[in-house]
C-alpha cells in the first residue's frame, strides 16, 4: 500500500510594513508634529519681539525727553597750582644745525580734594508716563548735597603754597544727564551763593556743573557747603561716596526700593507705613578713606 506523504507546511505570512517599522514611523510623526507646531511658535515669538521693541522705543522716547538714569558724583574741590619740569627740546643753532637741550618749563595742574563729610538728603517722587499702550516709570528728585571740606593739605602732595593759585579754585560735580535739571544749580560755599555753570571738571567726567570760588584768600579752615539739586530721571538714581564719611537719607513713594552699586551701604533702613505701601525713609551710610586726585595738563 503506497505511503501517504504529509502536505508541505504553508509559508508563514510576512508582517506588514507598519508593524516592522512602527518605531521609525512614530518618530517621524512626532518630528512632523513638532515642525508644524514651530510655525505658530515662530509667529508668536515674532509678535512678542516686535511688541518688546516698540515698548523699548516708547520708554526710550519718554526717558530721553524727561531724563535718563542719574548718577551724581561729587562735589570735589579743585585748586590749580604751578609746577616746573624739565624736558628736552630741539633748538636751532647759528650754524644751521639743530641742538637738543634740556630746558625747564612751567605748567599748571589741579589738585583735587574730597569733602570730609557728605550728606545727601531729599525726596524722590515717582510717576508713570504713557506713550500709547506703553508706560515708563520716571521720577523727580529734590535733593541737597551738603557737608564740609577740610583745609587743603598741600604738604602731603609736596606742593609749595606760593605756587597755589587760590583765585582759580573751583567746586565741581558730575551729573550724567544734565538735561533733567529743572532749575539752575547754585553752590552755597560758607554762606556765599555762587552759580554753577554747565560743565564738569571732575576727572573722567564732562557733564555736570562747576562754580568758581574767585577768592585770593587761602582756605585755612573747614568750609560748610550745600548744593540743592532738583532734577528729573528714570530707571534709577545713584550717588557716589566721595566723602570720607557719607550719609544719604531719601524719601520716596516707590514701594520696592532696590540697592545697587559697587558696594552695599554699611547700614540701611527701610520703613513702610501700615496702611499705604509708602517708603517713609531710606538711610544709607558708608565710610571710605580720604582720596586726593591730581591731573596734569601742559
Amino acid at each position: 500500500m503506497p505511503e501517504i506523504q504529509a502536505p508541505s507546511p504553508l509559508p508563514k505570512s510576512q508582517p506588514l510594513f507598519g508593524r516592522r517599522h512602527s518605531t521609525i514611523l512614530k518618530l517621524l510623526g512626532v518630528g512632523a508634529l513638532v515642525l508644524v507646531l514651530l510655525i505658530p511658535l515662530a509667529m508668536i515669538t515674532g509678535v512678542l519681539s516686535e511688541r518688546l521693541q516698540r515698548r523699548n522705543e516708547a520708554v526710550a522716547d519718554i526717558t530721553s525727553s524727561w531724563g535718563r538714569e542719574q548718577n551724581v558724583i561729587g562735589p570735589v574741590l579743585g585748586i590749580p597750582y604751578q609746577y616746573k619740569f624739565k624736558t628736552v627740546k630741539e633748538i636751532p643753532a647759528p650754524d644751521g644745525k639743530v641742538e637738543r637741550r634740556e630746558v625747564e618749563e612751567t605748567a599748571t595742574a589741579n589738585a583735587y580734594f574730597l569733602p570730609e563729610t557728605l550728606n545727601v538728603s531729599g525726596s524722590v517722587q515717582t510717576q508713570k508716563l504713557h506713550r500709547g499702550i506703553y508706560e515708563a516709570v520716571v521720577y523727580r528728585a529734590q535733593t541737597v548735597l551738603s557737608g564740609k571740606f577740610a583745609p587743603p593739605d598741600f604738604g602731603s602732595l609736596k606742593i609749595d603754597l606760593k605756587d597755589v593759585q587760590w583765585k582759580d579754585a573751583f567746586v565741581s560735580i558730575a551729573i550724567n544727564d544734565l538735561r533733567g535739571a529743572r532749575e539752575g544749580i547754585v553752590l552755597d560755599w560758607g554762606g556765599t551763593k555762587r552759580s554753577m555753570l554747565p560743565g564738569s571738571q571732575v576727572p573722567g567726567y564732562t557733564t555736570g556743573a562747576t562754580a568758581s570760588l574767585g577768592s585770593d584768600q587761602p582756605i585755612g579752615s573747614e568750609v560748610q557747603f550745600s548744593i540743592p539739586l532738583d532734577f528729573n530721571g528714570s530707571e534709577g538714581i545713584f550717588f557716589a561716596s566721595f566723602g570720607v564719611q557719607n550719609e544719604a537719607t531719601l524719601k520716596s513713594n516707590w514701594p520696592d526700593p532696590g540697592f545697587r552699586g559697587a558696594f552695599l551701604p554699611a547700614e540701611r533702613s527701610v520703613r513702610f507705613g501700615r496702611v499705604r505701601r509708602k517708603m517713609e525713609g531710606l538711610v544709607l551710610r558708608a565710610r571710605l578713606p580720604a582720596i586726593v586726585h591730581e591731573s596734569h595738563r601742559q
